[in-house]
Parts: C-alpha cells; structure tokens; sequence
C-alpha cells in the first residue's frame, strides 16, 4: 500500500494528480483545467483499459507539447 501522510490519524493513498505532479513538477494547474493540455477522469467505474490510472481516476487526455504523458509504471512507483 502506497502511503502520503496522514490526515487526522488515517493513512491516505496518493492521487493521480499528486503522482503526476510528482513525476513533472513543472506542470501547472492550468495544465489539468477544463480547457487543458491534460484530461483526467472519473467515471466511477474501472477506468477503459489501456488508460494510465490511479483507482477508478484515469488520464483521459494528454496533448502536452513538452512532457511525455507517464506509462502505468512510472505512476505506479511513485510512492510518496
């Protein structure tokens, strides 16, 4: 289990968003909104296959100019 701290005493996995801001931390906010270079998603159901994902949160889009969206690996060994 990939921890990141703890809240209120409870151990918390990290995010999609957190493991991809860890990877390139040049990325800005304005990089995931609505109108973004990146797309990321929840259905509330198993993500499509293929897609990068953290839970049931997915990378739906990734049309970044500069960075490489990350493979499933690189999220996955992201550990805090």
């Amino acid at each position: 289990m990939v921890m990141v701290s703890r809240a209120y005493g409870k151990e918390r996995l990290m995010t999609l968003y957190e493991k991809i801001m860890s990877l390139h931390s040049s990325l800005e906010i304005s990089d995931f909104d609505l109108n973004g270079t990146i797309q990321l998603r929840n259905d509330g159901q198993t993500p499509p296959e293929g897609k990068v994902c953290v839970g049931n949160d997915y990378i739906n889009t990734w049309t970044h100019n500069s960075i490489t969206q990350p493979t499933q690996s690189q999220i996955d060994a992201v550990t805090e």
